[in-house]
C-alpha cells in the first residue's frame, strides 16, 4: 500500500458517495484504475463498479466492505470512515429489496386463489406432472456413438516353399566333415518307372544329417530322424554329403545300393545316370 497518512472524510467532499469520492481522490493523486488493479488485486471492473455506485454488479456486502477497506488504504484513507460512508448505501439497498419482497408477496396473495383440500392435491398432481415432463423433455440424453469397427480378420499369407520333393525333416545344420568320398553310376534296374531322370529313395534308420544336390543347381538340407522315407528325382545326377553313412539305406532307379559307410561316419557320395542299357 502506500502508505501515506490517512485522509479524513470531513473536507470538501463530505457530501459525496463513497464512490465518487473515491475516485477524486484517485484522480487528485494521478492514478489510473489499471495502477489501482494492479497493486490491490481488484478488478477493474470491480473498481469502476465502486467508483460508479452500481453495487449490485459486485458479489455480496462483504466482498463490497472488503473491496473499500483495501481501496482506501492504497490511497491513505481511513477504512473505518470510507466504511461509516458506505453504510447509508448498504441499508438503503436492504430497505429497498425488503419492500420489493414485501410487495411481491402481496402480489402473490392477491393472484392466488384459496384452493381446499381436494383442490390442493390437484395442484399438486399437476406440478408433479409438469416437472416430469420437462425433465423428459431438457434432461440430458446419452449421446450415440457409433460401435469402433471391427478390424477385417489378417488372412495370413501362405508361403510357397519350392521343393523337389517333400521331407519330413528339415535343418540347415553344417555337416561334420567328410570321411569317405565315393561315385557310382548304376543302371536302371527292370520294370522302374518310365520317369525319364533318375529316382533316389531314402530309408532312414538312424539321425543324420544330409545336404543334397541334384543336377548341380538344386541344394537341399535336411535334419533325417529314425523313419524318415524320402524320394527324389533328377535328371542327370545326386550329390550327398551324410553326416551317419551308415545310418540310411538307398535304393536308386529301384536298385538297393550298398551302405554309403560306416555307421556314424560322414560320406560324400555322387549318383549318376548310366547311359547304357541293360
Amino acid at each position: 500500500m502506500r502508505g501515506s497518512v490517512p485522509e479524513t472524510v470531513n473536507e470538501n467532499r463530505a457530501g459525496q458517495p463513497v464512490g465518487a469520492y473515491l475516485r477524486t481522490i484517485r484522480e487528485s493523486r494521478g492514478l489510473t484504475l489499471e495502477d489501482v488493479a494492479s497493486v490491490t488485486r481488484i478488478g477493474k471492473n470491480y473498481l469502476l463498479a465502486i467508483e460508479e455506485g452500481t453495487f449490485e454488479k459486485l458479489p455480496s456486502s462483504t466482498y463490497i466492505k472488503g473491496f473499500l477497506r483495501v481501496y482506501a488504504s492504497y490511497l491513505g484513507l481511513s477504512s473505518d470512515e470510507i466504511i461509516a460512508r458506505f453504510e447509508p448505501v448498504t441499508a438503503s439497498r436492504t430497505a429497498t429489496a425488503h419492500e420489493q419482497s414485501s410487495s411481491g408477496l402481496s402480489n402473490e396473495k392477491r393472484m392466488c386463489p384459496k384452493v381446499g383440500g381436494r383442490g390442493r392435491w390437484l395442484t399438486s398432481l399437476a406440478l408433479l406432472a409438469l416437472v416430469i415432463a420437462a425433465a423428459y423433455l431438457f434432461g440430458e440424453k446419452p449421446e450415440r456413438t457409433n460401435p469402433a469397427p471391427l478390424s477385417a480378420p489378417v488372412t495370413p499369407t501362405a508361403t510357397q516353399v519350392a521343393a523337389i520333393q517333400p521331407a519330413r525333416s528339415t535343418s540347415t545344420s553344417p555337416l561334420p566333415p567328410v570321411a569317405v568320398v565315393t561315385s557310382q553310376a548304376v543302371p536302371p534296374a527292370s520294370g522302374t518307372s518310365s520317369f525319364p531322370g533318375i529316382i533316389l529313395r531314402l530309408k532312414v534308420n538312424q539321425d543324420s544329417l544330409l545336404s543334397i544336390t541334384i543336377d548341380d543347381s538344386i541344394t537341399q538340407q535336411y535334419d533325417l530322424k529314425a523313419g524318415d522315407l524320402i524320394e527324389w528325382k533328377a535328371e542327370r545326377q545326386f550329390a550327398l554329403d551324410l553326416g551317419n553313412a551308415g545310418g540310411v539305406e538307398a535304393e536308386f532307379n529301384g536298385r538297393a545300393l550298398k551302405p554309403f559307410g560306416e555307421k556314424g561316419r560322414s560320406a560324400h557320395v555322387v549318383l549318376k545316370a548310366n547311359n547304357s542299357e541293360g
